[in-house]
């Protein structure tokens, strides 16, 4: 016997029907609109990830590093000067490196700090190498507390490494307070001789909790890759 199909069935389908194509036509509208208009938090975390995965900020975590987060740093530019610059600890089996280890002096130049993309310029001295300069850098933090992530790459030796290098503070006044640097290793297909293995790194901090302007370009920046945050 052949079941008939009344109006109000009908028309029920075509209810349900219309509420499922609604319901897909909602998700794929907020999925774009999110594609289009991603919020400062999903750039900021799309943008750290991409220099420095997850896993290798846990690492540097593990030896003690401070991440500030937050989509509103404050104004960093400047250059400041890290002394003494003091080791907290390293995940390195038999480092030499032990905590209270005074390494040469670090110097740090940030500049073109943006709001819209959370983006940073950084050159260094002597936390990496004897002159850094960050293949890509993100900023983070919130207030006056701030969180730099770069990465990079490091000659050496005859080889070069791409590193982690993060860097936190809190901005007083013209000076950065209670500065903290990490740096790991995470890509050694390519390294020279006496350079720490991927996954290895170190965290310093400046011992008078106090790091001040100085000039990018004197001499006190100057030193052998000998004593830098890297050396083996």
């Amino acid at each position: 016997m052949m079941k008939k199909t009344t109006k109000l069935t009908t028309a029920a389908k075509g209810c349900a029907f219309a509420l499922i194509l609604g319901a897909v036509l909602q998700l794929t509208s907020c999925s774009k609109s999110k594609d289009i208009n991603p919020s400062d938090e999903e750039i900021l975390s799309k943008k750290i990830e991409e220099i420095i995965p997850q896993k290798y900020v846990d690492s540097l975590t593990k030896l003690g590093f401070v991440i500030n987060t937050g989509t509103t740093p404050p104004n960093i530019n400047g250059t400041y000067l890290f002394k003494p610059f003091t080791i907290k600890s390293s995940n390195i089996p038999y480092d030499t490196y032990q905590p209270g280890y005074v390494l040469i002096d670090g110097v740090i130049k940030l500049y073109e700090q943006s709001t819209s993309d959370f983006s940073i310029k950084m050159l260094g001295r002597n936390f990496i190498g004897a002159a850094d300069t960050s293949v890509v850098t993100a900023i983070s933090g919130s207030g006056n507390k701030f969180t730099v992530y770069g990465k990079v790459k490091a000659y050496r030796n005859g080889g070069y490494n791409f590193f982690a290098f993060l860097m936190s503070g809190e901005k007083d006044g013209n000076n950065i307070k209670n500065g903290i640097a990490g740096i790991l290793n995470i890509d050694d297909s390519h390294t020279g001789a006496n350079t720490i293995a991927q996954g290895q790194g170190r965290v310093a901090y400046d011992g008078d909790y106090a790091s001040g302007p100085t000039d990018f370009n004197s001499k006190t920046a100057l030193a052998s890759q000998s004593v830098t945050m890297v050396a083996k």
